[in-house]
């Protein structure tokens, strides 16, 4: 139990910002789509940029991002497929999105520092990577094609930061290029901007929902996807390895898992936001995952590390 609280305690201020945020968009003119895009085109490409550039990444390790970012895409196909079915609108492009992409960031790295030693930790980071990538190419594509056309939201693509900050960041650890020391406080600087604002975004979403009417039908299949879809398929690759290949450890098994149990991410919000394409289901499906995520995930590393 001790394990249980002390994660309990770590994600606790995060929902403090979310608070935060419901008041000030609640009674304060809060202008949520400006924020939104603050973060994708400004604020993010920092955070990818030293995030990548301090991860380590090689040739021998560069299978631990594609593998999260390919069971991103996987559960994400699998729900725009069921989605498209269901709805036949914008809805299924915003389900793929929910359903995928679990906030790693925001909640997933103060628990992995909590939980690992610096090289476990990053494994973890690695694996934030893929989500990240998935993050700010897939779900920024399926998010924009839920209101604009194909090419317009390839596009639109081409026109977002982060995809040049991860080039640039690949080109810097290639070659072993190194910012210059003045840039740690600003680095660190913007990764406090990216939780606060991401959070609080959270709670401005949630302000505008009308009358809290919930669409629980999606925010159940988000869970499905999320909580039981997700965490399933990175099980199956852990136990192949364990039982079959034999090439990762048992702490390592751990920040695979960590990676897909977190809550559905706050960045969902904030593309849903930006571009306008059903922010008040996207926000109400964060919040029912992140409340849910309190009790989840510790009961969970509770498991893990039995």
């Amino acid at each position: 139990m001790d394990i249980f609280f002390s994660i309990l305690y770590k994600i606790l201020p995060l929902y403090i910002f979310v608070l935060i945020g419901f008041i000030s968009g609640k009674y304060l003119e809060i202008d949520a789509k400006g924020i939104g895009k603050l973060i994708i085109f400004i604020i993010a490409p920092f955070v990818i940029f030293e995030a990548i550039t301090h991860s380590s990444l090689s040739l021998s390790t560069f299978i631990l991002p594609i593998i999260a970012f390919l069971i991103c895409s996987f559960v994400a196909f699998l729900f725009y497929t069921y989605g498209m079915y269901k709805y036949g609108d914008a809805r299924a492009n915003m389900l793929s999105i929910v359903s995928a992409e679990g906030n790693t960031g925001y909640f997933g790295i103060p628990i992995a520092l909590l939980l690992f030693d610096q090289k476990i930790f990053g494994v973890y980071i690695l694996g934030t990577v893929g989500v990240t990538l998935f993050e700010n190419t897939v779900v920024y594509y399926l998010t924009a094609r839920g209101r604009y056309s194909v090419k317009d939201s390839l596009n639109r693509l081409k026109k977002l930061p982060a995809l040049y900050a991860f080039l640039f960041a690949v080109v810097f650890l290639n070659y072993d290029i190194k910012l210059p020391n003045i840039m740690d406080n600003f680095v660190v600087s913007m990764q406090g901007a990216y939780v606060v604002l991401g959070m609080m975004l959270i709670g401005f979403g949630i302000s505008k929902i009308k009358n809290f009417s919930f669409d629980y039908n999606f925010i159940f299949l988000s869970f499905l996807g999320k909580f039981i879809i997700w965490p399933i398929v990175m099980l199956i690759l852990v136990l192949l390895d364990f039982y079959i290949f034999h090439i990762y450890t048992i702490e390592v098994y751990r920040a695979f898992m960590l990676l897909s149990i977190v809550p559905i991410a706050a960045n969902t919000v904030i593309f849903a936001t930006a571009l306008d394409v059903h922010p008040e289901k996207v926000s109400s499906a964060v919040l029912f995952s992140t409340i849910f995520g309190l009790i989840y995930v510790p009961v969970i590393i509770v498991f893990m590390f039995k």
